[in-house]
């Protein structure tokens, strides 16, 4: 899947999860929280397929799809994720797993599992932590020793990944979600290539939905669970439009 549909995919379950929190937005804190919760899920959205290389959106600061538009942070980012969580990972996955936990094609690998990007998002957390600990004994910022707004962006980045993970799981290649165990793919019938219509479908139904319970917030109480629990229905659903579970298939598939 491209990786503007990853991106724009991503972005609107974000905001769907986000909106009934907009009026809660009054404080300086909330307001940073919203923003590195949206900053960590853009990211988390375009880190597996670092796997692919430097061809990765990952690595350059062009967004996919905006028009030329560039993010610096984004290449800057990408080498840290790579040199620092990815890396690492898969170093110690080779050493347990041996040769077998490298796909085949190059893609689709150790970042294109739950255990891939549950480690890597622990071990950026952490870098985030030890910067942040380190810097807090500078009076000024003593605010930063364990600031909760940490933890806010390691989630979003992990949540991020998992809907890359989830959106793949629509398309013909799909992921497999044991690996390094079992090298067998769930998958769906939809065409990666930008060409099928369903994705742009889907992340107008997120949006319309979000711009709903949004609404309800201004009147009604809402809790967290109404929105995650949106959010979760809605891609249940996209995931069985998509035609998944379709036949799997093995490792080769790319």
């Amino acid at each position: 899947m491209k990786g503007v549909t990853h991106i724009v995919l991503t972005l609107a379950t974000a905001i769907l999860i986000l909106a009934p929190a907009i009026p809660t937005l009054t404080t300086p804190a909330a307001i940073i929280g919203a923003v590195l919760f949206i900053l960590g899920a853009f990211l988390g959205s375009i880190t597996p397929d670092i796997d692919m290389g430097k061809g990765s959106a990952i690595f350059h600061a062009e967004i996919p799809g905006a028009n030329g538009k560039k993010f610096p942070l984004t290449p800057v980012f990408g080498h840290f994720i790579n040199t620092f969580c990815y890396k690492p990972v898969r170093f110690v996955f080779h050493l347990i797993f041996g040769d077998k936990i490298y796909a085949k094609h190059g893609h689709r690998e150790l970042p294109h599992s739950p255990i891939g990007i549950f480690f890597m998002s622990v071990l950026l957390t952490f870098y985030i932590w030890l910067v942040c600990f380190a810097l807090s004994f500078i009076p000024p910022l003593s605010f930063l020793a364990n600031n909760p707004l940490i933890f806010v962006f390691g989630a979003s980045f992990f949540f991020g990944c998992l809907m890359h993970l989830v959106e793949d799981t629509c398309d013909i290649a799909g992921v497999h979600y044991l690996y390094p165990f079992v090298f067998r793919r769930l998958r769906g019938k939809l065409l990666g290539d930008g060409t099928d219509t369903r994705p742009r479908v889907y992340t107008a139904i997120l949006l319309i939905a979000a711009v709903i319970l949004c609404a309800a917030s201004f009147i009604f109480k809402t809790f967290a669970v109404s929105r995650i629990l949106t959010a979760v229905v809605l891609w249940i659903i996209f995931l069985l439009v998509s035609g998944v579970p379709a036949k799997k298939q093995n490792r080769d598939l790319n």
